[in-house]
């Protein structure tokens, strides 16, 4: 979904005019699949709601909307049985983002704008969701 994500916003960012600031894989476990086909079906709610381009205007929509559907994603993946540690420690990366969007649409309610917008692209191109998926055999999932 990060990925998603992160095209349909990288250019309403650079609009907004402000500066920003391993494991190794595992095999492929039960946990794993059932993990991809969950995030299958959080991608496809992401592509429905984010369909259409995201302009500087919409960026805290964008962000509320944002945590709603990670966070979903995040309880729906807590209800697979048979995490590995890799898988957990996924999840934790999950928690992590959903925790940085929270911080940015803080900020935007504190009306810190800059702080909202550079929290807001750390976000978006925060990698370590999709990396700690792969670790855990779930690249479908990030």
């Amino acid at each position: 979904m990060r990925t998603l994500l992160a095209a349909l916003i990288l250019g309403a960012l650079a609009g907004a005019c402000v500066p920003a600031a391993s494991a190794a894989p595992s095999s492929k476990s039960s946990w794993a699949g059932d993990a991809n086909k969950v995030c299958a079906v959080w991608l496809a709610k992401a592509k429905q709601e984010f369909g259409s381009p995201v302009t500087p205007a919409q960026l805290f929509t964008f962000a509320k909307k944002a945590k709603a559907l990670e966070t979903s994603e995040l309880a729906a993946l807590q209800k697979i049985p048979g995490r590995s540690a890799s898988g957990t420690h996924a999840l934790q990366a999950v928690q992590t983002d959903i925790a940085e969007v929270g911080s940015a649409i803080t900020a935007y309610k504190a009306g810190n704008a800059a702080k909202f917008v550079t929290v807001l692209k750390r976000y978006i191109n925060d990698n370590r969701p999709k990396a700690a998926f792969t670790a855990a055999g779930a690249s479908g999932c990030g």
